[in-house]
């Protein structure tokens, strides 16, 4: 019996280097056999965010196309904004961040709990701010 896909939402911090260097594709270097992409809405908001210039917005239209037209797009409910939010809070108990980092954040926690509801593991360069919310949410990294 074949072994399930493994499902996957890459944060922004891996597909950056992809976008900007033009290195190989960062689902090669994830060392899961047949990976199952999924795309977060917030990290497709983050690469469009940071785009510089006409080229890059056109990889990423065709970026979002792929995701959207494969059903493989996560957008983050109203409910995962309300989760986000309380999160948040105890993020700001607990480590008494500043008002810009709490803001920051908010979009590091939404893909976690995109993941976590399709059962997803997130891979991301930002392993310490994951952690963090790892402490109060349930997901794969």
């Amino acid at each position: 019996m074949a072994e399930p896909l493994v499902k996957v939402i890459l944060d922004t911090s891996i597909y950056i280097p992809f976008i900007n260097a033009g290195i190989s594709h960062p689902i090669f270097e994830l060392g899961y056999e047949t990976p199952l992409l999924y795309m977060s809405a917030v990290v497709i908001e983050e690469l469009y965010a940071g785009a510089s210039d006409t080229n890059t917005i056109k990889l990423l239209d065709r970026l979002y196309g792929t995701f959207e037209n494969l059903s493989r797009l996560i957008v983050p409910e109203s409910s995962d904004w309300q989760k986000a939010g309380k999160v948040i809070a105890k993020l700001g108990q607990k480590y008494g961040f500043e008002e810009k980092f709490l803001t920051k954040i908010t979009n590091d926690v939404l893909i976690a709990l995109s993941a976590r509801k399709i059962g997803a593991v997130v891979v991301t360069n930002n392993m310490r701010d994951f952690l963090r919310i790892k402490e109060f949410v349930d997901f794969k990294i």
